[in-house]
């Protein structure tokens, strides 16, 4: 997905992406409060759209670059942009859902869209030790990232301490795929890797008031390489082995930093 121009959002405009960024929040554990072995993605995904359009809003993903449905659901070894089928869900099966919701609204007389982006990694009924350290680790490593994030700090101290979780724990560390800015076309500069390394090769961006940076780790079992599926978006660990994805929408003020899509307050969330 190509990225488009850096955004800094106006003081006025903080309200509406706090507000796009609650809904986000509020469906994301909406849906993952419906995981239980026997229900299928896609109905996931219905409940989702159902309950973004009766808000009045729109859900982000739908039909972005011809994507078919409003949540990316990612089981087991799948990464990120998983498409919901009708299988259903099995005990031990981890679940990363990521949703995003569009509000639009005019700005300075023009249409401008609001969009709220997470995603979390649900264990679907008792799952293995190994799968929920890594879903432990990798909320951690989204947190460490979260904390990285001040105003004239630079995006490159948001990778050292993701990848500060990630290395000494020896999960495979996804390279291809990232955190990204929100703008009113969604996806905005800048890119946000959760490796240090990509700095070596790449300039580096300050951090300023008024952006919003969608922050999301994604850790492997195995190997950090991926591959993607026939179907054009479903990302694959290249091994094979279970893969965690995780990410919050930040809001950077003055003040501080406000993480907008936190409604179930996740700092301290374990799976262990």
């Amino acid at each position: 997905m190509g990225q488009n121009p850096i955004c800094i959002f106006e003081p006025s405009q903080y309200d509406l992406i706090r507000e796009a960024g609650r809904l986000a929040g509020e469906v994301l554990h909406l849906v993952g409060d419906m995981i239980k072995p026997g229900i299928t993605s896609l109905e996931l995904d219905e409940a989702a759209e159902t309950w973004i359009r009766a808000q009045g809003h729109i859900p982000t993903f739908k039909g972005y670059y011809g994507f078919p449905n409003t949540l990316c659901i990612s089981i087991n070894e799948n990464i990120v942009h998983g498409i919901p089928s009708s299988k259903a869900l099995v005990e031990g099966d981890i679940v990363s859902i990521d949703v995003g919701v569009t509000i639009k609204e005019k700005f300075n007389n023009q249409d401008f869209d609001y969009v709220g982006d997470n995603a979390f990694t649900f264990p679907c009924g008792q799952v293995s030790p190994k799968a929920a350290r890594l879903l432990t680790h990798t909320n951690e490593g989204l947190w460490a990232g979260i904390n990285a994030i001040k105003v004239g700090g630079y995006i490159s101290d948001i990778a050292k301490a993701i990848e500060s979780v990630a290395k000494p724990n020896r999960y495979g560390n996804v390279r291809e795929f990232g955190g990204h800015g929100v703008g009113p076309k969604y996806h905005c500069e800048p890119f946000i890797p959760n490796f240090a390394d990509y700095y070596n090769a790449a300039p580096d961006t300050e951090i300023k008031e008024g952006m919003v940076l969608a922050i999301e780790p994604m850790f492997n079992l195995g190997v950090s390489g991926v591959i993607k599926h026939r179907d054009g978006w479903t990302i694959t660990t290249a091994d094979r082995k279970a893969s965690a994805h995780f990410e919050h929408e930040v809001l950077v003020t003055k003040d501080g930093i406000e993480v907008i899509t936190d409604v179930r307050k996740t700092r301290s969330w374990a799976c262990v």
